[in-house]
């Protein structure tokens, strides 16, 4: 089975259980703009690559965070089209939306403690 990882704050946990993850939700990690949005769902290949790409990039450039718990949710990718990432960046891009059928949620961790699961 292919999977990958992807953290967001908790509060989303409700929406993202119903609805999965969404293209075009606003991200919590947006280094653009504020009305930017990538037309892909942004994974990484393990939870301390994802956490790297989302939670500690928000930490390193001292950002705010919209929650401090996040969640951890495992994506299970057989048979969605994606793309893996480069060495440098490891970010795996889905360029639909992934329905909750797949995705599995695998814990918490607070924004700011520890290092990634």
């Amino acid at each position: 089975m292919a999977i990958a990882f992807h953290w967001s704050p908790s509060t989303r946990r409700a929406s993202i259980r119903r609805r999965g993850l969404i293209i075009g939700a606003t991200p919590a990690v947006n280094g653009v703009e504020d009305d930017h949005r990538n037309p892909w769902i942004s994974l990484a290949p393990t939870p301390a690559l994802a956490w790297w790409m989302s939670g500690e990039a928000l930490e390193g450039g001292g950002f705010a965070a919209e929650d401090p718990v996040w969640d951890l949710w495992e994506v299970n990718l057989a048979g969605i089209e994606h793309t893996t990432g480069t060495p440098s960046y490891p970010e795996i891009t889905v360029p639909s939306c992934i329905p909750p059928d797949r995705l599995t949620w695998i814990g918490t961790r607070t924004f700011g403690v520890g290092d990634a699961a």
